[in-house]
């Protein structure tokens, strides 16, 4: 086993992949590694690399980032998705500079007990931050490793186990993200690349190819859903509201909705479930969008305030001024849909 380890080592210090988070400065530097591990959390590196140049250059530390507005994080996270990450992402930057004075604690346990720092983002933070003698498993690990020893790729038990046997005593970092890396590059999902893997003669798929390997994870069921998104207008103005206490796209500002149906209904029932008392009319053309598990059909109602009076839960904003909200993907779309933006 410590030959593999090193066979791994000496390729990853050849062939890594050039990574902003791996600069020598932010390998040092919890903050980064955190912040790259919290986005990379269910994103491609490729779509990370850019949002994570922009926050870093905002804040280019974790007080920094404490001290910011939650808008102004989820208006730079925005396209990112997954938005819940952006919400915890702020609220441990604010627990870590009150009660650590903006140092990382790093104890595995610990990392744990903050906010969106799950089982593997605190192994990974102890591992590539403070060289622990741990490993985050992620996709990639956790493939790698099955194949290595010839487990079924959902025991996790016997997953984490065998990882820990072939950790070396110094460098777990950089033999966490070299597992990754072969991960991405060498042993994939498909299209494996076994003929230049270094830590060939050590696999036991190698030498079991004939053997049928399921490596896919039982798919989430894809659930339909219908709704009307209510555009309120008044003067040369658009009622948004903030998103609360929501399982999805929490925090961010969107255009009043209805709730989601399993089944279409009309707009009369629409019209009669919306915010407000108005003459609504229907505006043409329906709109599909998938999110997470979701597949969205969305209709639209119009409906204008002939003079203004307080809105209670949400606020008037100007046309012009919609771009500088943090909006998500999916109310970037209506808004195109309705010929906002």
């Amino acid at each position: 086993m410590a030959n593999l380890s090193d066979n791994l080592l000496i390729w990853y210090k050849n062939n890594k992949r050039n990574l902003p988070w791996r600069r020598k400065k932010d390998l040092n530097n919890p903050y980064f590694i955190w912040l790259s591990e919290i986005m990379l959390q269910q994103t491609t590196v490729n779509t990370v690399v850019n949002y994570y140049k922009k926050f870093t250059n905002k804040w280019p530390t974790i007080k920094k980032l404490s001290k910011a507005k939650l808008d102004d994080v989820l208006f730079i996270w925005q396209g990112l998705g997954y938005y819940n990450r952006a919400i915890n992402l702020h609220k441990c930057a604010k627990i870590i500079c009150a009660k650590y004075n903006g140092e990382f604690p790093n104890s595995t346990k610990v990392l744990s007990s903050l906010p969106g720092i799950g089982k593997y983002t605190a192994n990974a933070i102890s591992s590539i931050a403070f060289d622990k003698k741990t490993i985050g498993i992620d996709v990639n690990v956790n493939r790698v490793i099955s194949r290595v020893f010839n487990i079924d790729i959902n025991d996790k038990k016997s997953i984490k186990t065998s990882s820990l046997k072939v950790l070396p005593e110094k460098n777990c970092g950089d033999f966490m993200q070299a597992i990754m890396d072969l991960g991405s590059t060498i042993c994939k999902k498909s299209k494996i690349k076994c003929e230049i893997c270094p830590i060939i003669k050590y696999c036991e798929f190698t030498k079991l190819k004939e053997k049928k390997y399921s490596y896919n994870l039982e798919k989430k069921k894809i659930q339909k859903k219908f709704l009307y998104i209510y555009l309120i207008e008044w003067q040369n103005k658009i009622l948004f509201r903030k998103r609360k206490n929501t399982k999805l796209l929490n925090g961010f500002m969107e255009i009043p909705e209805s709730d989601w149906y399993n089944s279409k209904f009309t707009s009369n029932k629409a019209k009669n479930m919306a915010p407000l008392k108005l003459d609504w009319s229907i505006v043409p053309g329906i709109l599909k969008y998938k999110i997470s598990n979701y597949k969205l059909e969305i209709r639209f109602l119009r409906g204008e305030i002939k003079k203004n009076f307080n809105i209670k839960y949400g606020r008037w904003i100007e046309k012009n001024r919609i771009k500088f909200l943090p909006l998500t993907t999916l109310t970037k779309k209506i808004l195109h849909h309705l010929s906002l933006v």
